[in-house]
């Protein structure tokens, strides 16, 4: 891995599902950067995908370096951009932007929209209901300036009918604060936060694309679920010292099977990243050496249970697949070596075999455990631990 090197063409690279992300995304930047000196590190940037992913980078470079003292490198969050941050607003980037509308008013803000709109339903909502169906428009607001759905219109005749008078009073509703909120924020002055955060990337993506930076710069854990995201990543890829670290890209997935992966599928984000930026699977290369054996065979047979309904047929093909792979061993025993199942009667039962797993591993020095939960296996505020 050497994504400061010369290369061919943009610099993806990916970092297995079972591997800790942020302690090898930290060891391969210091392993890297070591022969350009120790001012290299500090000079460098790498961007996370949230403030608590850039905790974590920050606290497992200290782990990989034997706990010696070390500059870090500029470690900023894409998913919270705070004004006057760089590299997000470097001077003039934000100058043409509006201020963000802070959550609190933009709440009391669209209560009272609301209230006001409260002859287009069914009843009136009181000073509570208003609250609530306030949060619910922040985030149904939210989800679509982060994905850049323009909204106005987008309603008008998705659902007609007798059957459909509830959604018809719903949309009705919908699209006057749809209307009336873009208003009432430039009456404001202000801008909602997703909108601004959308714009900042695309402005950043803009700039990095027109004079890509000469140093070091690294987007780590980000799928770019967005667009504006995506786009800053590809612009990142294409930098002279630019490189994407994706989380755990299924590259052992076979090509059929990789074609019929669609939105829902965990990998699902990651091609529409892939197609968006026109990079195949086979262009992204690994950022460490993988030399974890049971790990690689174990991550495979959980993809090839994750494999897309329709390309499930050719089991048998796979597993022979996987074999000739790995003459020496057997890659279904490596995978499910350590692998247990329990087999519990009720979600009582069940919650009891969790409790006292977690409990041998507190108990045990060096153990560590995760209970990973569809819903909530016992009441809240009752867990048995």
């Amino acid at each position: 891995m050497s994504p400061m090197g010369a290369a061919d063409g943009p610099r993806w690279f990916s970092i297995p599902a079972h591997r800790p992300f942020v302690e090898d995304l930290a060891r391969g930047l210091l392993t890297a950067l070591a022969p350009l000196g120790p001012e290299a590190l500090p000079q460098a940037t790498v961007l996370t995908p949230t403030r608590r992913g850039a905790r974590a980078l920050a606290d497992a470079f200290l782990a990989v370096s034997g706990g010696r003292a070390l500059l870090l490198p500029q470690i900023r969050p894409l998913g919270d951009l705070d004004a006057g941050e760089p590299p997000f607003e470097p001077g003039d980037l934000a100058l043409s932007l509006e201020p963000a509308v802070s959550s609190r008013r933009r709440r009391f803000e669209l209560a009272r929209l609301v209230v006001e709109h409260a002859p287009l339903l069914d009843f009136s909502p009181g000073a509570g209901q208003a609250l609530e169906m306030a949060r619910a428009l922040a985030d149904f607001l939210d989800s679509c300036q982060i994905e850049e759905v323009e909204t106005a219109g987008r309603l008008d005749g998705l659902a007609e009918g007798d059957l459909a008078r509830h959604w018809q009073v719903s949309a009705r509703f919908l699209n006057a604060i749809l209307t009336a909120w873009p208003a009432r924020l430039t009456e404001l002055g202000l801008i909602d936060v997703s909108a601004r955060r959308v714009k900042l990337l695309r402005a950043l993506a803009e700039q990095w694309t027109l004079s890509p930076p000469t140093g070091v710069l690294v987007a780590a854990g980000s799928t770019g679920t967005a667009p504006a995201t995506a786009d800053l990543l590809i612009a990142i890829a294409k930098a002279p010292q630019g490189a994407v670290v994706l989380p755990g890209l299924d590259d052992g997935l076979a090509d059929d099977a990789w074609a019929q992966v669609g939105e829902q599928h965990p990998q699902g984000a990651m091609r529409r990243l892939l197609d968006r930026a026109g990079i195949s699977r086979a262009e992204v290369r690994p950022w460490l050496p993988e030399a974890d054996s049971q790990g690689r065979w174990r991550r495979r047979l959980i993809n090839e249970a994750l494999r897309p309904a329709e390309s499930t047929a050719d089991w048998l093909a796979q597993i022979a697949r996987l074999r000739a792979e790995a003459p020496a061993l057997d890659p279904i025993v490596e995978g499910l070596k350590g692998l247990s199942l329990v087999t519990a009667r009720g979600e009582d039962e069940a919650a009891s075999a969790c409790a006292l797993l977690l409990r041998e591993a507190l108990e045990t020095p060096g153990l560590t455990a995760a209970l990973v939960t569809l819903t909530r296996p016992w009441p809240a505020g009752s867990a048995p631990i």
